[in-house]
């Protein structure tokens, strides 16, 4: 591609192309390559490893209690992650990332709603390279969901019209390519109804000013995916690598789970009972809240953790369409009553770790976990002390708003009385920090992230590989973000080779990105484009 160094997505802040472009006017001045090259990874034999640590961020500006779904997103396409969070007492807030200070930018971009909040997803449904944002309500509020277009900045409410706005307790909302046709279509899980999935079918007839008029279809009944389980989380992946996304669906009060398998002809089959993946005849206190993807063994393939009311599960990815059960009882498959887990690698070993929160009504500070890979499907819980106080009881999204190459945590608790929704900053050494490539999996036209990409990171000098990861279709809490692929990088790789695989439309086609040298990329994105 010829491009050494990017900021961003769309609008980049800087980029260097054989030296000859320059920094726009009015943006940040870029790191120079030079100096991110004497940023050089730790040696073979370099232990810089130590145990996680976080320092609260802005810690008045995230005191307000009640937060639920939280979401990262360059909604200002500057390069840097700004976060959505949704309130259940007061209004959700739009949190503009400004070189690693954050604003809430809420109120006069449009965001504020005051109604009680429970589910967000970002995502580019009318491809003109900004992401636009659905927020979903519950039925107490007796408000219909939102979809909100970005229009350079300023959110305007669109719902009208396009038959999207449901009404009741919404759970997970996911923008994903169902079909394979290039935009992304809507699906959004009911806690009180039937799920509900909307072909995304493009720009319609003309309206005033020339602007086109979106059109949805509800496809739910077609579909086979309008399954009146009581549903709360939703992930989507190609689990059985056959090139279109599957969708597996935690359902609630005792409800068997579902896993969709996606037969290319616009219909879905449930093949969790095939698969022994759906919890039979389990009692009306247990249920599953989150799923959360990831190659925790970096074997190649995508494997789902499952947080749950009741004892949780990992599922190991066999690799030919099935999986395996392979949860330690006394670490990952305990029984926290746990509503959300998100995976990343905090602490730059190379292995995701596994942040699992928990949440009883009425209780600010349930215990939570931080489960650190330790490879081998070992893991030991190493939560830090300042995140077992008012820690999340709902929302946990990673995301590197700081740009220093660590994962930091945004969290979610929405106890009335003494929940919070802090950001953390992780607090890795710089030189462990800098061991880190971040990969944003873009479309053709390198403005978006594409959903349910996968991205893979592989030894250039041995072929180990150092990681898959997939580009969020669900996760968090009830949450979507547009966020990077990130990826640790063990002591004493030099150069790597970057894989992203594109799911689409009945195939699976790999970009190949080789020997990429990580510290060209210290505080910036390195972007591969779809069709490449």
């Amino acid at each position: 591609m010829g491009i050494r160094t990017e900021y961003g997505v769309g609008r980049p802040w800087c980029k260097t192309i054989a030296g000859s472009d320059r920094a726009r006017s009015g943006a940040m001045p870029c790191l120079l390559l030079a100096t991110a090259c004497l940023t050089a990874c730790g040696g073979p034999n370099e232990d810089l490893s130590s145990a996680p640590a976080f320092e609260r961020v802005q810690p008045e500006l995230f005191a307000a209690p009640g937060a639920q779904p939280n979401a990262w997103a360059d909604f200002d396409r500057d390069g840097d992650l700004d976060l959505f969070v949704g309130m259940r007492y007061s209004e959700n807030r739009l949190y503009r990332n400004d070189a690693g200070t954050l604003v809430d930018v809420a109120p006069q971009l449009g965001l504020a709603d005051l109604e009680d909040t429970r589910a967000a997803a970002w995502g580019d449904y009318d491809g003109d390279g900004d992401l636009d944002l659905y927020v979903g309500h519950s039925a107490v509020a007796g408000t219909p969901n939102r979809l909100y277009r970005n229009d350079d900045q300023v959110f305007v409410d669109v719902t009208g019209g396009l038959g999207v706005g449901l009404l009741g307790n919404t759970r997970q909302p996911t923008w994903i390519d169902y079909d394979g046709d290039g935009d992304l279509d809507l699906f959004v899980a009911m806690r009180d109804q039937p799920n509900r999935l909307f072909r995304n079918d493009g720009p319609g007839r003309e309206i005033a000013a020339g602007d086109p008029a979106w059109t949805f279809t509800d496809v739910t009944d077609e579909s086979g995916l309008g399954d009146p389980r009581r549903a709360v989380g939703v992930v989507w992946f190609d689990y059985d690598r056959d090139g279109d996304l599957d969708v597996h669906v935690s359902n609630q009060n005792g409800d068997e789970d579902a896993f969709y398998r996606n037969e290319g002809d616009g219909t879905f089959m449930d093949v969790a009972p095939a698969l022994g993946m759906n919890h039979p005849d389990r009692g009306d206190e247990y249920g599953s809240v989150a799923p959360a993807v990831a190659d925790y063994d970096n074997d190649g393939d995508l494997d789902l953790f499952i947080a749950t009311y009741g004892p949780d599960i990992l599922w190991s990815n066999n690799g030919d369409g099935t999986f395996a059960d392979v949860t330690d009882p006394a670490t990952l498959g305990a029984d926290y009553h746990s509503t959300t887990a998100a995976w990343a690698d905090v602490d730059h070993n190379g292995l995701p770790d596994l942040v699992v929160t928990s949440y009883l009504s009425g209780i600010a500070a349930v215990e939570d976990h931080l489960f650190m890979n330790e490879g081998g499907g070992r893991f030991a819980n190493a939560l830090p002390a300042n995140l077992l106080e008012h820690g999340p009881s709902h929302g946990v999204a990673w995301a590197d708003f700081d740009r220093d190459g660590d994962v930091d945590l945004a969290i979610a608790n929405n106890d009335q009385s003494g929940g919070t929704h802090h950001l953390y900053r992780n607090l890795l050494p710089p030189e462990v920090a800098a061991r880190s490539l971040q990969v944003a999996a873009t479309g053709a036209d390198g403005q978006t992230m594409v959903p349910g990409a996968e991205v893979q990171l592989v030894d250039h000098d041995t072929g180990r590989i150092l990681g898959t990861r997939l580009v969020d279709t669900g996760g968090g809490y009830c949450s979507q973000g547009a966020t990077l692929a990130h990826f640790g990088i063990p002591a004493g790789v030099e150069r790597v080779d970057v894989r992203v695989t594109y799911v689409v439309g009945g195939r699976r086609t790999t970009v190949v990105r080789e020997g990429v040298f990580p510290p060209d990329y210290r505080g910036a994105w390195l972007i591969v484009r779809q069709g490449d």
